[in-house]
């Protein structure tokens, strides 16, 4: 599978050049506003994503009578879609616009700035697991007409959630730009400025946010307050659990990663009632300029939504679903395909497996690993155990044994220690 990506500003100030890839031009010869057409025609991509903004509207959304948010969202994504079929000779197979901020000749949007990569972290992550992906993942990122911070961010979502989908699938990098445009110049080369194949890795915060915060004042706190409380309430939205799934993932721990695995769909249709709010909360003011202010920011609560989203999503596509009682089979099964890559996490596992394995005396009742191995009941999970024995603490599981499967689950008398062992050595912001 081999996406192309760019991240793009106002594309009707760019200028027909003649660009140069792999030193070859356009076949038909043509000059282009935009380097995409050539890559497409050298690279045979299977899918093509455009990431713009909100803010690309200014000069346009006045053909509407009173308009609203979502009219300025759908006119930057038709004036995106026009000049990709017009001017470019193709249709893009997902326009991403997402927010901006700034005060432009019309209009002036007041907002976060990091509420663009949270959302294009939403829509990227919804993307690839929408995808029918067999083993490989090629992505091709160019940055020759993005804003500076648009392209930083969008580039920042993407090396994420490709870190992501690297635990299971192989994904490789290209990052290209075009040598910058200079007037009576008339030809660009484009260059490979990045090409890498992408190691996996998560990055999880813990963070004491709600996944949407107030914008601005005090004084919207107070008014705010309550009103997101009531509804993440009303969402179920459960900020612990989300934290000790990702957790259990940052730290390779099979038997939490099973226990506390969510629904993927149904993380998905929170994600999307939060932004459905997220824009109910977008209001318009007719001014000098029309104004465009975003009364909610997403905070790194909203990432970890859509992280737990992904990695769920991935799990689910390769045979796993939350359990209770954990047959050990499938503890292995998990190492195998989901931290075979990590040497360091996978031999830790290996070597847990393998003592459970070698025990002699498990019967179909649970019993306390510790009282298993008869090594003496201790009041607390030992932490440093904990972690280096990749969750199979003594303390801290049961196991048992039927019909030839060992089973193993969560000791419910510490569960509440261990959860509180995983969110607290998460990196705090």
């Amino acid at each position: 599978m081999k996406v192309l990506i760019a991240p793009w500003g106002n594309p009707f100030g760019w200028k027909d050049v003649e660009y140069v890839y792999k030193g070859r031009k356009k076949s038909d010869g043509k000059k282009l506003k935009d380097p995409l057409p050539l890559i497409k025609e050298l690279e045979n991509p299977d899918k093509i994503i455009i990431v713009s903004v909100d803010t690309l509207a200014d000069a346009y959304v006045y053909g509407f009578k009173n308009p609203s948010y979502n009219d300025i969202k759908k006119c930057a994504e038709n004036l995106i879609f026009n000049f990709c079929q017009k001017e470019l000779g193709f249709i893009p197979d997902k326009i991403i616009i997402s927010y901006g901020f700034g005060e432009f000749s019309k209009m002036k949007f007041l907002g976060s700035a990091m509420d663009f990569y949270y959302d294009v972290f939403k829509e990227l992550s919804f993307f690839f697991t929408e995808l029918e992906i067999n083993n490989k993942i090629e992505v091709i990122f160019d940055a020759t007409h993005g804003i500076n911070w648009t392209t930083i961010l969008t580039y920042r979502a993407l090396r994420e959630i490709l870190e992501i989908l690297a635990y299971v699938y192989d994904v490789d990098l290209k990052v290209l730009n075009s040598d910058p445009f200079v007037e009576n110049i008339t030809s660009l080369n484009i260059n490979v400025i990045e090409n890498v194949k992408i190691l996996p890795r998560i990055a999880v915060y813990n963070i004491d946010k709600r996944p949407v915060e107030p914008f601005s004042s005090e004084q919207d706190m107070r008014e705010f307050g309550s009103y997101i409380s009531n509804f993440l309430y009303n969402l179920s939205y459960n900020k612990e659990e989300i934290l000790v799934f990702l957790g259990s993932f940052y730290f390779a721990l099979p038997v939490f990663i099973l226990s506390y695995m969510p629904c993927s769909s149904n993380v998905k249709f929170k994600i999307n009632e939060i932004s459905k709010e997220f824009e109910r909360n977008i209001k318009l003011k007719n001014s000098v300029k029309l104004e465009v202010l975003r009364e909610l920011k997403y905070t790194e609560n909203f990432a970890n939504f859509s992280k737990a989203y992904l990695v769920s999503s991935i799990l689910e596509k390769f045979g796993f679903n939350k359990l209770t009682d954990i047959p050990l089979s499938k503890i292995e099964e998990l190492k195998n395909k989901v931290f075979g890559k990590l040497s360091v996490e996978s031999n830790r596992i290996d070597k847990e497996i393998k003592d459970v394995k070698d025990l002699q005396n498990l019967n179909n009742e649970y019993q306390v690993y510790n009282a298993v191995i008869k090594s003496g009941k201790t009041e607390k999970v030992d932490k440093r155990n904990f972690f280096a024995h990749a969750g199979f603490e003594y303390n801290t599981i049961e196991l048992k044994k039927e019909n030839g499967e060992i089973y193993v689950r969560i000791y419910d008398n510490y569960r509440s220690q261990a959860e509180a062992y995983i969110t607290d050595d998460l990196p705090k912001i």
